[in-house]
């Protein structure tokens, strides 16, 4: 087998569409045989379809992360099937767009469910598993496991939650001489599936951010931190990096730009099609939501972008050819 990873074996959350499919077709290329575990069994259906277009093995184990008794079944029943397994990586996650005073209790507990609790259950029942082998954790985390993010507070507190159990874990494998390690990525914005299916309390979409980082490249630190665990913590662009250093270091200058971050996402025109991803499986076997990269055709949108905004448009339907209502949005107080 080819590629720098050959028989290794990766059990996949969240890896029906966006980073966790790329990062699956990433570890398929370096050799490796991967399981593949999220909600949706069509969306996971595909997605194995495209592992092994690129000649890896997947298995198809639809779980919600949420049920922890299922979850468990489903890591024992993916080390079953491969003979155990040398890599985790724990990307599931769910995000709730509305300011902290509007979202209903149950829908903040269920974003905290997924993407904190799933994360530390999925961590739980896998390091057995991972002792055995010498393996490795990798927790797809975020740069607002650093900084906060106004209108997705559930997110960022429970992307902070998860930060502080992979670090102390770190220190605790370490002092008792287990085999296993953790780590951790940290993407800035990333253009995935998500962004137009997230779940909103005004029945609008936000605003996207501009010139996202693809899935694949996420994908390809994933792949670097399971070859080289030793680092405790990877940025993936100088986003990650920089929040959490500003945020840290000039917190009036972090609050006035956050402040800004929460006006743009609270301008979105463009209506919600459906429920969102909150309750229900919604995975496609993509990797890309058709945000703005970084390549040319990013950047000649980001032009665009006042243009729109100075004739009143939504700049984000108005550069992607997106039909957007005109109706009122949302305050942006």
């Amino acid at each position: 087998m080819s590629g720098r990873l050959p028989g290794a074996r990766v059990v996949i959350t969240g890896a029906s569409s966006g980073i966790g499919l790329a990062s699956a077709r990433a570890f398929a290329d370096e050799g490796a045989e991967v399981a593949l575990l999220a909600r949706g069994e069509e969306g996971l259906d595909r997605a194995a379809r495209l592992v092994e277009q690129r000649g890896g093995k997947a298995h198809v184990l639809p779980v919600d992360v949420a049920d922890r008794p299922a979850l468990g079944e489903a890591i024992d029943e993916a080390a079953s099937r491969m003979g155990g397994f040398d890599v985790l990586v724990s990307n599931a996650a769910a995000m709730l767009f509305g300011d902290f005073r509007e979202v209903e209790p149950e829908d903040f507990d269920r974003v905290t469910a997924v993407t904190y609790t799933g994360a530390v259950n999925a961590i739980r029942f896998a390091l057995p598993h991972l002792e055995r082998s010498a393996g490795t954790v990798v927790v797809v985390g975020s740069a607002n496991a650093k900084a906060p993010l106004p209108t997705f507070t559930g997110y960022a507190a429970a992307k902070h939650a998860l930060r502080g159990l992979v670090g102390g874990l770190r220190i605790e494998l370490r002092a008792a001489g287990s085999l296993a390690r953790v780590t951790m990525v940290h993407p800035g914005p990333v253009d995935t599936p998500l962004w137009r299916q997230v779940t909103t309390v005004s029945g609008f979409l936000p605003r996207t951010p501009p010139l996202s980082y693809s899935a694949d490249r996420v994908a390809g630190a994933v792949v670097e931190a399971a070859l080289n665990p030793a680092k405790a913590e990877r940025d993936v662009g100088p986003e990650s990096w920089a929040l959490g250093t500003l945020y840290d270091h000039a917190r009036p200058v972090a609050d006035a730009l956050l402040s800004g971050v929460r006006w743009w996402y609270r301008g979105g025109r463009i209506p919600a099609q459906s429920a969102g991803s909150l309750r229900h499986a919604v995975g496609t076997g993509e990797t890309s939501g058709g945000l703005l990269g970084r390549d040319l055709t990013g950047l000649l949108g980001i032009a665009r972008l006042p243009i729109a905004l100075v004739r009143g448009r939504d700049p984000e339907a108005d550069v992607m050819g997106i039909e957007a209502t005109r109706a009122a949005t949302p305050d942006n107080r």
